[in-house]
């Protein structure tokens, strides 16, 4: 039983760090604890904490307490988490097979590739056409977006979210201001779609998912968290601006 409790454990955890939402990480977690023999199961998950308490049908009762530190959002391990409580849950697949894909998605974590970056970089040309911009301006934001994510990739599991978001837009700003008068850009367009791809999209989006399923803490947490990194990404542009950037 104790290997069942850390597997549903590492499963929660799992989510959690990879920014899914509250109601998803409690719904799994029961899930796969009904499924492993406990016929009861409590569970309460915030963005920085999960609390677990399993009844074996013995009278056993298994409490667990994780603390959350960090995280990356990463859809994709998000949803193979949730492949694999289901297929676990329907007796699909053995405890072992869930310990060892929940394993391996732990050590691989967000994959760091060329190829994400340059999706990035992608991302920031589209927004900054999208705004107005030409294509030039497009071109010029799509190469400082992918830069920009590479040495905020740098930065990740070392320092949080909030100082990763204004490194990120002190780099964008300070690229675009140096190349801007060589090229007669509109800056603030082409620093705007530089830094999209820091915008907190996806913790917007499970804030707002949260609040619906009515999980207040984690709701509010988590917009308080997207307001500061944004605030983050305003203040790196405007120091770099203030600074005769622009």
């Amino acid at each position: 039983m104790e290997e069942l409790v850390g597997l549903i454990l590492t499963a929660g955890e799992l989510l959690l760090t990879c920014g899914a939402e509250m109601s998803r990480v409690e719904e799994t977690i029961e899930r796969m604890g009904s499924a492993a023999g406990f016929v009861q199961v409590e569970s309460y998950a915030t963005p920085t904490g999960l609390f677990v308490s399993l009844h074996d049908p013995a009278g056993r009762v298994y409490t667990r307490v994780k603390r959350i530190r960090g995280g990356q959002s990463n859809i994709a391990v998000i949803a193979e988490v949730n492949a694999l409580s289901r297929a676990f849950s329907a007796g699909e697949i053995s405890a072992d097979q869930v310990r060892q894909a929940l394993e391996r998605l732990r050590q691989e974590g967000v994959p760091e590739s060329l190829a994400r970056q340059l999706i990035g970089g992608g991302g920031a040309l589209a927004f900054a056409v999208m705004m107005g911009g030409t294509w030039l301006e497009g071109l010029v934001a799509g190469v400082v977006g992918t830069v920009v994510l590479m040495v905020v990739s740098r930065m990740e599991r070392r320092f949080p979210r909030v100082i990763q978001a204004a490194v990120g837009a002190i780099v964008a700003a300070f690229l675009v201001a140096t190349v801007g008068p060589y090229f007669q850009l509109n800056v603030n367009v082409t620093i705007l779609g530089a830094v999209m791809g820091l915008a907190p999209g996806m913790v917007i989006t499970t804030a707002i998912r949260d609040l619906l399923s009515g999980e207040l803490v984690s709701g509010l947490s988590r917009s308080a968290e997207a307001l500061v990194i944004a605030v983050a990404i305003a203040t790196g542009v405007a120091v770099v601006l203030s600074l005769g950037g622009a």
